[in-house]
């Protein structure tokens, strides 16, 4: 017994001394960004095991052993510390997000990025947040140099289109490979919900991207969700957003109804005066006045009678009938446009358990009347690590969207909505009038839409958008499940497997009234698509110090299968109304089908190595097979060699207190882009038709087994660095060659024709023919101007220069392709049309420059003018076609401003171009008078058209041709006047205010005083696109990405306010 209670008091004077040895340490753990508490930072005693982590207002409690007084204190996306214990600590945290230790996701895994030998830029959840996009990819723009992001997705559930560091193929795919999660993406970006989303890497060049070789020449953009993040305790946070928008740029300048009579008058009177009836002055004038509103406009809304006008000068002597509040189509079909957002996430890790779960809820009113957009998202992401050998996890994610939407809205179609609200005079109503101008009503009050007035053919667009219906359903499963295994001499070995399913059901459905359906009493048209994809991955890593040398591998396979069924059919003849099923049409128009299927196979491999953090190389290895290419070809490989240079690690500059950091790489790679042709480009293609109600096969072009890759070859070297503590810098070069281009190669007819062809009948073989040069220079700097406790504030800009040039074509030949000639030595960008050399003052008309081989033709043609010893034409068909302007900007990129202050921050984004030049198809539409079947909307800029011979000139005249005038208005030379040519490229330069956001967050101290469960609660507003500045009002130079131009849709000005709450 006397030697239990010795025993049991040396006990407890051992547990007493140790209990007096250890330190009771606490603290809070803030951000240097916003003074907010960290939570969840991870605390650790150097030298031991010993640890914890912040809670929800950043506290923390520790016992540190004796002996050992030094603190370690870490979290994701922050610069580590060490500091020495003390009681009652406070610890900043600064932001490591331009710091080179930064950890960024790359192919296949992650990477420091003062490591990473390829050009990469990352984006994170908080810029994300910052941007109000349905699509995760629209927060892409103006945050990473070298990127480009056309502004046409202002329709609800569109997506933008991206081009990464130009266009490299002219026939295959220019959109980069999607990941997600380390799985190659097929579906629909705007499936994803942005709340999910934990950061996003794009790959600019081929040897960051090498290892998705096949897919990887325009480049790859890697999308990580987000996981369960280390707290002490589970995390729920609700966000709430609401906000409206309308159009983010404004209409062209168009004419009212005064001015408009008056500009068509002279265009009649002209008419009268130069074409076929060839009267005086006077009885032009006449002629005009009488036959202007009877024989063109076809409409009269004034109070006098329709040849009773205007008088003996073309000035409109009437007034519009009262009641004729209905002139302007644009705003009928155009509307403020509303969206609500709701997202409910919450994390819950603990030692061996990591979940994050989310459910999202997305509606958007479009800003044109029948557009919506309504998406539920739902989002699972686990991961168990019973022990230190084996992790697994299970990624889920459901969504679920339906949308109405104008698959017409584009082109000029009466259908589409923007063609002809812009291209309507203001001289005629969408509704019916009476006598009186008062608007015509039903029995049940409401106003009788114009569906019978000639001048509108059959059709009335502000009805149509609201009696017919296009709807689009989508269903999206992806899961995704891995297991990693940690083996023995620091293996380990990664499974991961993932199963895609979306189904699209589709219905389109046009009135028996008036439109597409009218001529057979209604009409549906059903679509069905189906899609599934199916990834397995097998990846080996290894990885292991030898002192200051360390040594990284991969070693991989990939199998990766797609397959889609797609079945559409469309009946006429409705039964009942507004019962929108196939069975309620009972005539079938057709009913066809078709499957695809779609495969590859990898093989990769990837080494690393760095000495003592200072010098890094790595080089990687991927050998792919595809479907698309017959078994004698279908395999290439891909590979990247790259070097980077920690220089600031040397010794010569570790005393350099200016330079806190500097690195110089260098990289080499080559990838690979089947998507040139189609699934089954090498065998011989057959079209199902029918020949005397027998079956019958129709060949549509001719087997290539001898086809490959295009292959896209990519040097990059940049300097990257930080000097002073403020200035963060990149400067890099790339240069960009694509080969073996894939086309198709028309063959003559003596080899056989294909009927369905729409641009000829000739069959065709697929070639690997052609290259294109992309290079030029990237720049980003950022500077922090102020960097406080309190209150900080940042600037930054970044600039991308770049030059485009076709090496080699088919046989050398050109290839004409709308307003462009592609051309060895040219770039694909360059405008290939006629020039426009001004107006004659004398006539009015304009000159274009003579091709000499059609000078006699001209002459015939009457055509032909020769002014000051010079000779033109008045009619492009004996022009000379040649290179005008570039639709490739000399620079573009983006600037920014961050500023915070204590729990409020504010942020402003801008994006630019600068040079090159857009063709305005619209504004050439708005300054033509070429129908006099009906008339058309006319911009403002008419009123400067030529009215007659200025005083002074003379045939003789030097200045005889105004080079920057406006030829007269004509309804019989306005075609000439008016037609393609350089006068209508102008200048795409822009500026976008493309974000504001301000946030505030809450006290912490104010907020757990409630007692409420809620720990935190942040306001924010913001606007996105809130003006653009171009030059012409009404243009929209972010078209697309070669000059181009059309009536559709622009994007959105969208202001939002929100307020998130943490429990």
């Amino acid at each position: 017994m006397e030697k239990r209670i010795k025993m049991l008091f040396a006990t407890l004077f051992l547990c007493v001394g140790m209990a007096v040895a250890q330190t009771q340490v606490t603290g809070t753990v803030i951000s240097d960004e916003d003074g907010e508490p960290v939570i969840g930072a991870t605390i650790l005693v150097v030298g031991t095991n010993v640890g914890t982590v912040t809670d929800t207002n950043g506290k923390f409690k520790i016992a540190c052993p004796e002996g050992k007084s030094v603190l370690s204190i870490s979290y994701v996306g922050m610069e580590p510390i060490e500091v020495s214990a003390r009681a009652n600590m406070r610890i900043i945290l600064k932001s490591d997000s331009k710091n080179l230790d930064e950890i960024v996701v790359v192919a296949y895994g992650t990477a420091k990025k003062q490591s990473i030998t390829g050009a990469v830029s990352s984006i994170d959840a908080k810029d994300i947040e910052k941007r109000i996009t349905t699509s995760v990819t629209g927060a892409l723009e103006g945050s990473a140099p070298g990127v480009q992001v056309n502004n046409t997705y202002g329709e609800p559930g569109s997506e933008p289109i991206i081009r990464i560091r130009g266009i490299g193929s002219i026939n295959g795919s220019n959109t980069p490979l999607y990941v997600v999660d380390g799985v190659i993406y097929s579906g629909n970006i705007s499936d994803l919900n942005p709340n999910d989303i934990q950061s996003i890497s794009v790959l600019k060049d081929a040897a960051s991207a090498a290892l998705y070789g096949n897919r990887a020449a325009a480049g790859v953009v890697i999308i990580t969700t987000k996981a369960g993040r280390s707290s002490a305790n589970s995390q729920i946070s609700l966000k709430i957003n609401q906000g409206f928008y309308g159009r983010g740029i404004k209409e062209y300048s168009r004419l009212g109804v005064t001015d408009w009579m008056e500009s068509s008058w002279k265009a009649m009177k002209n008419y009268a005066m130069t074409g076929s009836l060839a009267l005086d002055e006077a009885a032009a004038a006449q002629y005009a006045t009488e036959h202007l509103a009877t024989d063109v406009i076809q409409n009269n809304i004034f109070d006098k009678d329709a040849t009773e006008l205007f008088d003996n000068g073309g000035k409109l002597i009437a007034n519009v009938k009262p009641g004729y509040s209905d002139l302007d189509w644009e705003d009928n079909i155009e509307r403020t446009g509303s969206r609500q957002e709701y997202n409910l996430d919450g994390n819950y890790t603990s030692d061996k358990l990591s979940v994050y779960s989310s459910l999202g809820y997305l509606k958007e009113n479009g800003y044109v009347v029948g557009s919506d957009y309504e998406r539920y998202t739902g989002r699972i992401n686990s991961s168990y690590t019973p022990n230190k050998w084996i992790t697994s996890g299970l990624n889920i994610n459901a969504t679920i969207s339906k949308r109405h939407f104008n698959n017409s809205a584009t082109g000029s179609y009466y259908s589409n909505p923007f063609y002809v609200a812009r291209y309507m005079a203001p001289v005629y109503p969408y509704y019916m009038h009476n006598a009186d101008g008062s608007i015509q009503k039903d029995e049940f009050g409401e106003p009788v839409w114009d569906t019978t007035s000639p001048y509108l053919d059959n059709r009335n667009i502000a009805y149509e958008i609201r009696k017919d219906k296009d709807e689009s359903r989508r269903n999206v499963i992806d899961a995704t499940a891995f297991a990693t295994i940690n083996l023995p001499y620091d293996f380990s070995l990664t499974v991961k497997g993932n199963m895609a399913h979306r189904t699209n059901n589709r219905t389109s459905y046009n009135n028996p009234e008036i439109g597409d359906g009218a001529t057979n009493n209604g009409r549906l048209t059903a679509y069905s698509d189906e899609y599934s994809n199916y990834t397995m991955q097998e990846l080996l890593n290894w990885g292991h110090d030898y002192g200051l040398h360390h040594v990284d591998a991969l070693l991989g396979h990939e199998n990766y299968k797609y397959e889609s069924k797609a079945t559409y059919g469309m009946n006429t003849n409705m039964a009942v109304d507004d019962i929108f099923v196939m069975s309620n049409f009972l005539t079938n128009s057709y009913f066809q089908g078709y499957d695809d299927e779609y495969a590859t196979e990898s093989y990769m491999a990837r080494a690393r190595y760095n000495f003592d953090q200072k010098y890094f190389f790595d080089a990687s290895w991927r050998r792919d097979g595809s479907s698309r290419f017959h078994k004698d070809n279908r395999w290439g490989n891909f590979f990247s060699v790259g070097a980077s240079w920690n220089a600031k690690k040397e010794n010569f500059l570790k005393d350099v207190k200016w330079i806190d950091q500097a690195r110089l790489r260098a990289s080499y790679g080559e990838v690979g882009n089947d998507a040139g042709v189609s699934f089954y480009a090498y065998q011989a293609l057959y079209y199902i038709d029918k020949n005397g109600g027998n079956p019958a096969l129709m060949k549509q072009s001719l087997a290539a087994n001898d086809i490959k890759w295009e292959t896209t070859q990519t040097f990059d070297i940049a300097l990257e660095g930080r000097l002073f503590d403020r200035l963060n810098f990149s400067i890099g070069y790339f240069d960009k060659r694509s080969k073996d281009l894939l086309f198709a190669v028309r063959l003559p007819l003596s080899a056989g024709s294909f009927a369905y062809n729409v641009d000829d009948y000739n069959m065709t073989i697929y070639k690997n023919i052609g290259t294109i040069s992309n290079r030029g220079f990237e720049i980003a700097l950022d500077y922090d101007i102020f960097k406080g406790k309190n209150f900080s504030w940042n600037v930054g800009a970044d600039a991308t220069f770049l030059k485009n040039k076709i090496i080699t074509l088919p046989n050398g030949d050109n290839i004409l392709s709308g307003l462009h000639n592609y051309t060895e030595g040219r770039s694909l960008y360059d405008f290939y049309t006629y020039h426009f050399e001004g107006v004659d003052q004398l006539t009015g008309n304009s000159l274009y420059t003579l091709d000499p081989e059609k000078e006699e033709s001209a002459a015939d043609a009457g055509e032909l003018v020769e002014i000051n010893g010079k000779k033109y034409t008045t009619d492009t068909a004996y022009g000379l076609r040649d290179f005008h302007e570039t639709a490739l900007p000399t620079v573009y990129g983006s600037f920014h401003t961050n500023l915070t202050w204590k729990g409020l921050s504010a942020n402003i984004l801008f994006t630019y171009s600068l040079g090159g030049k857009v063709y305005d198809a619209s504004y050439q539409s708005l300054m033509s008078t070429s129908s006099m079947s009906s008339g058309s909307a006319l911009h403002e800029d008419v009123l400067n058209s030529w009215n007659g011979v200025p005083s002074g000139i003379t045939e003789t005249s030097a200045n005889r041709i105004d080079t920057n005038g406006i030829p007269a208005l004509s309804y019989d030379r306005s075609s000439y006047n008016n037609t393609t040519s350089d006068r209508w490229l102008t200048n795409a330069s822009y500026l976008v205010c493309k974000n504001i956001s301000l946030s505030y967050s809450l006290p912490k101290s104010l907020v757990s005083g409630w007692n409420c469960g809620i720990t935190g609660i942040a306001i924010n507003a913001g606007v996105e696109n809130l003006f653009t500045l171009t030059a012409r009002r009404g243009m929209n130079p972010q078209f697309n990405f070669t000059g181009g131009s059309d009536d559709t849709y622009v994007t959105s000005r969208v202001f939002n306010f929100g307020v998130t709450f943490n429990f």
